[in-house]
């Protein structure tokens, strides 16, 4: 069973992932993480889809959320970039941008508990 640090760890990353957003999805925070934890670079939507066991749509939504705009008309919080493959023009690469580099830097404060409730 986890222990109570490491429950409020949890807590505390899921609430900064709040700041930034207060009706976030958890797919969109399994998106950020996925790319956070391949060092900025998330891959292409199909790879999350398979990483996280997420449909399609569902992938699609939970990158937008990151991206510029989540889709035509409505904005994302422009954490992440997209770029075409040019290995395969089918995909498109995503990383993290300098917004989503510091939104890193604070869940590492939240982790660490520098930003308690």
């Amino acid at each position: 069973m986890a222990s109570s640090n490491e429950i409020r760890t949890a807590i505390r990353v899921i609430e900064a992932f709040k700041t930034v957003d207060p009706e976030i999805t958890l797919p969109s925070m399994l998106a950020f993480l996925y790319a956070v934890e391949r060092d900025g670079q998330a891959g292409n939507q199909d790879s999350i889809t398979q990483r996280l066991d997420m449909s399609g749509a569902t992938a699609s939504r939970a990158i937008g959320h990151w991206l510029t705009f989540k889709r035509p008309g409505q904005p994302g919080l422009n954490f992440m970039e997209s770029e075409i493959d040019p290995a395969d023009r089918r995909y498109r690469l995503l990383s993290l941008n300098r917004r989503g580099l510091a939104f890193v830097d604070k869940i590492k404060e939240f982790v660490n508990g520098a930003s308690n409730g």
